[in-house]
């Protein structure tokens, strides 16, 4: 505070505007067949972003350890722990967004979509945690008539560096507001000393050996007044040294949802993965059915959701249900 004879001035710093970026709470049950069953808060967060001159901001979103969801080849389970789950500087330039921190790595449709999106699961790339939803590393997205082109360097781990190794995401495509059609990809390599202890099987990979990894493919989706289609495909490829020098994956999943009136619609989707493509009797599907009831605004939606898994060669009691509710602000806030 100055003064000055007869008035005073106030200088006052300008630390930008803190706002509630995400609210989602989206607690469930599942039963399982054969008597099965258990409640969990699912995929709920919290996260707080700040901005300052339309140019920078940060964004930090508490969430189950779960919502990270670091690959299989690093680790046998993760614990549903609440942590920061994202934690980025951002960057806001005509030339392009930048972010560095804990960030999405945005791999394909789905892995770009936010929780409170989501009808069914996450698909088998993320359930069998073939592909992360976040990591630490830096990103930087540009949009051009309607084009778009994204790349994350990250380290892989979803956590502080291990190995030393980077692996790189990058998603290619055409984007409109009813139209959106491109490629994803994902490449890097794993050292034995961080994977000897994951008991993964991806590939038929030796989790002894050292071991290169590479993943793309194609996504679309189509959106309509009434409806949506969407549908993606990836394969993927191990590279190791001798006995097994290469193993190859497939995994993709294609999903339909109709909207009958404002509050109620109803889902389809059919999941695929192949766990080596070089071996019979591993292929494992699902097929999903799932019913929602809406308000109004779609801030509240009660999820009732069928599956179905089928395996080859395996005779277990593999039937589920869920039920979700999912309670959310309305609106898109996707940044």
């Amino acid at each position: 505070l100055y003064a000055w004879p007869g008035h005073a001035v106030v200088i006052r710093e300008d630390i930008g505007v803190l706002k509630i970026h995400d609210l989602l709470l989206r607690p469930s049950f599942f039963l399982g067949e054969g008597g099965r069953g258990s409640f969990s808060m699912g995929e709920s967060s919290f996260a707080l972003r700040w901005e300052l001159e339309e140019k920078f901001a940060g964004v930090i979103r508490l969430g189950p350890r779960t919502l990270i969801n670091p690959a299989a080849r690093y680790a046998t389970a993760v614990n549903d722990d609440i942590v920061a789950v994202e934690a980025f500087a951002e960057l806001n330039h005509p030339y392009g967004r930048f972010r560095l921190g804990r960030l999405p790595v945005d791999f394909g449709y789905e892995g770009k979509q936010w929780e409170r999106t989501l009808t069914f699961p996450r698909s088998y790339l993320f359930q069998k945690r073939i592909a992360m939803l976040r990591d630490v590393g830096g990103s930087y997205e540009i949009q051009h008539n309607n084009y778009f082109t994204s790349l994350a360097i990250h380290n892989g781990e979803s956590d502080a560096d291990a190995d030393g190794r980077i692996w790189y995401t990058a998603r290619w495509g055409y984007a409109t507001e009813k139209f959106e059609v491109g490629f994803a990809g994902q490449t890097g390599a794993t050292e034995p000393a961080q994977t000897t202890a994951s008991a993964d099987t991806l590939a038929n990979v030796d989790v002894n050996q050292e071991a290169k990894w590479r993943m793309g493919g194609l996504f679309g989706a189509l959106h309509k007044k009434t409806w949506v289609w969407v549908l993606e495909f990836y394969m993927g490829e191990r590279e190791q040294q001798e006995p097994a020098a290469t193993g190859k994956f497939a995994v993709g999943h294609t999903d339909i949802s109709v909207d009958f009136t404002r509050n109620y619609s109803v889902h389809f989707r059919y999941d695929h993965f192949d766990n080596n493509v070089k071996l019979d009797g591993d292929l494992q599907r699902t097929v999903s059915l799932g019913l929602v009831l809406s308000n109004k605004t779609h801030s509240s939606n009660l999820i009732l959701v069928g599956s179905k898994v089928i395996e080859e060669g395996r005779q277990i009691p593999n039937d589920e249900l869920r039920l979700i509710w999912s309670l959310s602000p309305s609106g898109i806030v996707r940044f």
